[in-house]
């Protein structure tokens, strides 16, 4: 990808900066953080993956824990579910949130909808522990790191949206088999290490 300009960078950034004070007005409970859940270790590789509703017996997935509704990170790995989705039509494609289902489809339909990926809700991050994804620190969303990705996806039209959830919410992405048992899993180091999804293709020999 080439390069932003430096004046465009920093007049995205000020948007973004825009977006950021507007929740703190409408949806302030978005940077409380939450009380943590106890959570499970997170399935091994070569191991049985916990209880997922939407999991398919005999179909291979990729399964997406998101960030929070509205987060650009989030946004970001369900536009590639979706546009993959298209060329991979043997695999599922699942996103949880931990925000209601009405709320996640609007944010989704605000981007252009998330066709050939599967939404699932679950508000009290229950699916999450029982997955091993917790909770994060102020570093992993604000820090250095987070916020140069935040940048680069500027160029891609991909900012904060209206919020819902939590910001305290990590990620994480589980590639299974038909049978099952998981293949590939990426824990981010930052939220704006996005899950490289075509080495979860690789993982399941596709």
């Amino acid at each position: 990808m080439a390069p932003v300009p430096r004046n465009r960078l920093s007049y995205g950034m000020r948007w973004q900066m825009v977006y950021l004070l507007r929740d703190f007005v409408v949806a302030p409970h978005t940077f409380v953080k939450p009380k943590a859940r106890e959570t499970a270790a997170p399935p091994e590789l070569g191991a049985s993956v916990p209880e997922l509703p939407a999991l398919r017996s005999g179909r291979p997935a990729v399964v997406a824990f998101l960030r929070h509704v509205g987060c650009p990170f989030a946004e970001a790995t369900v536009r590639e579910m979706a546009a993959l989705a298209g060329s991979q039509p043997s695999i599922d494609f699942i996103a949880v949130t931990h925000s209601r289902e009405d709320r996640s489809r609007s944010w989704c339909d605000a981007f252009g909808g998330a066709a050939g990926v599967q939404l699932v809700p679950d508000p009290d991050r229950a699916r999450y522990a029982a997955w091993g994804v917790g909770l994060s620190d102020r570093r992993h969303f604000a820090g250095a790191d987070s916020l140069a990705a935040l940048r680069q996806l500027l160029d891609e039209g991909i900012h904060n949206r209206w919020a819902s959830g939590n910001r305290w919410q990590a990620a994480a992405t589980f590639a299974i088999d038909s049978t099952g048992i998981l293949r590939w899993r990426h824990f981010p180091r930052h939220a704006g290490d996005l899950p490289p999804l075509r080495d979860a293709f690789t993982a399941l020999g596709m």
